[in-house]
């Protein structure tokens, strides 16, 4: 289908992912000082990251249909001049308000940008090809969130922090040279319709499409369930069970060790089983661990070592479930695979923070509201996978 090599495509398309983790993660280490810059408490600069996360969903929504319009370069161009742009604008900024308003706008413009990626691996390759790309892919979704704190903090300690979003200014810059000399080309005929029509039209059409949806919304619940346990990981193990700061980044690496263990067997598990088969099975153990977490925190029997093997897990089988996800969706899909990408990645970051903030609402004090989101979300997913793509064949 394609003459490009997969793992080049793959490396050009991961650092478009990475744009991402990179971020939300490398001025996380920066919060403190920034709420000090800006004279506010630091839960109040915390709120960008919220924004952040909504404006990309907003961002992929948008960006998804808009790249099966015009094509993918030209999207990418405007979602990277705007993140480039809004970068700058933080670096300078005076007042919380503009942090705001340019973390609005650089999340749209990023999540604009990252949608092309699953559907530039659709232009190029299908079934168990474009499975391992999207493997690949993962693989820098895993190891981005690992190195952009340590990247923000020796920039914080070095430059301060703007210097943070000076260097995601020259990322994008870089990524928009990537994607001008490197990315390949792919000739694009937009369809009839006006681009006004096709913006609810390609969306009803995926919306339509019941197997698509299973593995979209299964994804997104899965992803929610994982997510769910990244928001309440300082309380579990540092608050209720008493782990220390310094054993905090094992316990919780342990699960991003698993996730890229699991990334590589993937490539494995593909040349013999279809990206559907691998998902389901993937879905059926994340359901069995996150009630088995439940079931324990009911009963009492709730212990660090039996809660850091089941996290390990149910957190781990995302690594399975997203790739092999999204191959089996956009098989179903050669024109309207951007608005199908788009679909997937503004409902897998609202589920994620709808979940997370009932989990804040919820909050008493045990691991209970966690464990009640995780199993349910997990549950969820192997149902919707179950029903929506029952009596339908497997894509290959």
């Amino acid at each position: 289908m394609s003459t490009i090599s997969p793992g080049r495509l793959a490396l050009m398309l991961g650092a478009l992912v990475a744009l991402g983790p990179l971020a939300i993660d490398t001025y996380l280490p920066a919060l403190l000082t920034m709420s000090h810059h800006f004279q506010v408490p630091i839960h109040d600069v915390e709120l960008s990251v919220s924004i952040y996360v909504l404006g990309v969903a907003a961002g992929q929504w948008l960006g998804g249909p808009l790249s099966d319009h015009f094509g993918r370069k030209p999207v990418a161009y405007v979602g990277l001049s705007a993140f480039v742009l809004a970068s700058a604008v933080i670096a300078v900024s005076r007042n919380i308000e503009t942090l705001y308003l340019m973390r609005a706008l650089q999340a749209i413009g990023g999540g604009a940008t990252v949608v092309i990626a699953g559907a530039s691996v659709r232009d190029h390759f299908n079934g168990p090809q474009a499975a391992r790309v999207l493997t690949s892919i993962g693989l820098v979704m895993l190891l981005a969130p690992l190195l952009a704190p340590a990247i923000g903090a020796a920039l914080l300690k070095t430059t301060g922090w703007p210097g943070i979003f000076v260097m995601l200014a020259l990322y994008g810059s870089g990524l928009a040279l990537v994607v001008r000399f490197l990315l390949p080309s792919v000739r694009h005929e937009p369809g009839p319709e006006p681009l006004r029509q096709r913006m609810f039209s390609a969306y009803g059409r995926v919306l339509r499409q019941r197997r698509a949806m299973g593995f979209i919304l299964a994804n997104g619940l899965a992803f929610a369930a994982m997510f769910t346990f990244i928001t309440d990981a300082a309380f579990l193990y540092m608050d209720y069970f008493g782990v220390s700061a310094g054993h905090f980044p094992l316990y919780f690496g342990a699960n991003v060790v698993t996730m890229l263990g699991l990334n590589r067997l993937n490539v494995l598990l593909i040349r013999r089983f279809s990206s559907a088969s691998i998902m389901a099975v993937a879905l059926v153990i994340q359901a069995c661990a996150g009630s088995t977490l439940l079931l324990l925190t009911v009963t009492g029997q709730l212990a660090l070592w039996n809660t850091v093997i089941l996290i390990m897990m149910a957190a781990g089988m995302v690594a399975l479930v997203v790739p092999n996800a999204i191959a089996s969706f956009l098989a179903l899909f050669e024109r309207d695979s951007g608005a199908a990408t788009g679909l997937n990645g503004s409902l897998q970051f609202l589920l994620a923070g709808l979940i997370g903030s009932l989990l804040g609402s919820w909050h008493d004090g045990t691991p209970l509201p966690m464990t009640v989101l995780m199993a349910g979300s997990s549950i969820a997913a192997l149902l919707v996978y179950a029903l929506l793509t029952r009596g339908t064949a497997m894509p290959d």
